[in-house]
């Protein structure tokens, strides 16, 4: 009996011990412990966030964009953004990139392809605006106490209320102001106080605009407007032209060229041009033009914005060797720790149009001691809730101050530009933050290093916003 009992003892020890075993192996594998930082990643960052600033940028400079293939933590706050979207390519064979899985069609296993259809018309380069939103009433978008012009917290912030023309695409993207200001909410409210007919006009009228510019000569103030309009399945281009003057509007007349363009719309188009920074500068420009034979006419209301920009670099922790993106870093760099030397930035600046309820658009320049430019635009879009989107934007050739300082020696150079592969706005408040991923071009073997600038516009206070300033 007793040996039998040993038996069971020892067949019970053994099975409370597997039992044990099997615990402990469950439990190892649901805590783990947290990734660490390498201390070259860790310096890295302190570098990037000095903050320090330039002559002519006052903004903070500095921080890190998280590199693509890290899976380390990033402490870095405000929140960064994400990587730049390759753009879509044609069907090619499979290619796994970033986690993302490409799909090709089964072969063998496809029914015989329809007849093809007859090739459908090209459709417009830009989206065309489908709906506009009600004018706001004024006073109802006040800016959070904290809200800080240069703080670059608030390009991803969600908790804002953009300032709008009105315009939206057909994906529901709505076209935003640069600025602080409630000049775009006063013109879209004192447009609703036409009649039915008038404000279907108007309306219709601020549709047709898919872009405008306007430049003033610094030795003459003389300005041009330049309109490019959608008149059926045509596009027009529109100049007009005046001299930029004190208190009252100063008129505009149509001209046959201008900003390199020439007139091609047979309309008669004339309006008057106002400077509203309440220190007497020009750096706001409400322009209100009329536009078409009486009867059938219509009123455009545009703003035009130009001015000095705080910049804010995000760099990545970890980058390649390519010799061109080094040379880029060393850029960003010089202008933190504002070294003595020619590879460092000069100027900054953001350009806006806006046309109220339509579209609007964006410029952002950056110019080194070098003379190198870095300049891109696009539509100046945002989605009705929260900052992130995905646009594409184009480099700009010619700085605009060269074509205007008559006795400027300088010339432009655009080997860090050549150097950029793609360029992307990324993050949009509406109130004049615009964040820009850029991703070098493919080179050799080495990456296409990325990184990203937030631009902030330096804004000054307006006028009263009443019919008599306006006039």
């Amino acid at each position: 009996m007793l040996p039998m009992l040993h038996k069971h003892t020892v067949i019970t020890a053994a099975l409370l011990a597997s039992l044990s075993l099997t615990a402990c192996g469950k439990k190892k594998d649901l805590i783990a412990p947290p990734p660490e930082s390498t201390a070259e990643q860790t310096a890295d960052q302190t570098t990037q966030k000095s903050g320090t600033q330039t002559d002519n940028t006052n903004g903070q400079i500095g921080g890190g964009l998280p590199n693509p293939n890290s899976q380390g933590n990033d402490d870095y706050h405000p929140p960064l953004p994400e990587p730049i979207p390759e753009p879509k390519k044609q069907p090619a064979p499979p290619k796994q990139s970033g986690g993302t899985k490409t799909e090709t069609p089964k072969l063998g296993s496809q029914t015989p392809p329809a007849p093809a259809k007859p090739a459908e018309p090209a459709k417009p380069a830009t989206p065309p605006v489908v709906d506009t939103r009600p004018a706001p009433s004024l006073g109802t978008n006040p800016l959070p106490p904290d809200y800080r012009t240069n703080d670059v917290g608030n390009s991803t912030r969600d908790n804002l209320t953009k300032r709008m023309t009105g315009g939206v695409t057909s994906d529901g993207l709505v076209y935003t102001s640069s600025s602080t200001d409630e000049l775009l909410n006063f013109l879209r409210a004192r447009n609703e106080k036409v009649d039915a007919g008038t404000r279907r006009l108007n309306l219709e009228a601020a549709s047709s605009v898919l872009s405008a510019k306007m430049t003033i000569d610094g030795l003459t103030n003389d300005a041009i407007v330049t309109l490019k309009i959608q008149e059926g399945r045509d596009v027009k281009i529109y100049n007009v032209a005046g001299a930029v003057g004190e208190g009252a509007a100063s008129p505009l007349r149509s001209v046959r060229a201008g900003n390199g363009e020439i007139t091609t719309g047979t309309r008669p188009l004339d309006g008057t041009l106002k400077c509203v920074d309440l220190d007497g500068g020009c750096e706001t420009t409400f322009v209100r033009l009329k536009i078409g034979a009486t009867g059938s006419s219509a009123i455009l209301n545009l703003v035009f914005r130009s001015s000095a920009a705080d910049i804010y670099f995000h760099l990545p922790g970890q980058y390649s060797d390519n010799p061109e993106y080094l040379i880029m870093r060393e850029f960003a760099i010089s202008t933190i720790q504002r070294l003595n030397t020619d590879n460092k930035i000069k100027s900054v600046r953001m350009s806006s149009w806006e046309v109220v309820n339509g579209r609007s658009g964006v410029t952002l320049s950056m110019k080194g001691v070098n003379n190198e430019l870095l300049a891109f635009a696009g539509p100046l879009l945002a989605p009705e809730a929260g900052t992130g989107v995905n646009i594409t934007l184009s480099r700009i050739a010619k700085d605009q101050e060269d074509t205007l300082d008559l006795i400027s020696l300088e010339n432009t150079k655009l080997s860090y530009a050549n150097w950029i592969g793609d360029a992307r706005m990324i993050a949009n408040n509406g109130l004049g933050q615009v964040r820009i991923a850029l991703k070098m071009r493919k080179r050799a073997n080495y990456a296409q290093d990325q990184f990203a600038v937030t631009f902030m516009r330096k804004i000054k206070p307006l006028v009263d916003l009443t019919d008599d300033n306006l006039k």
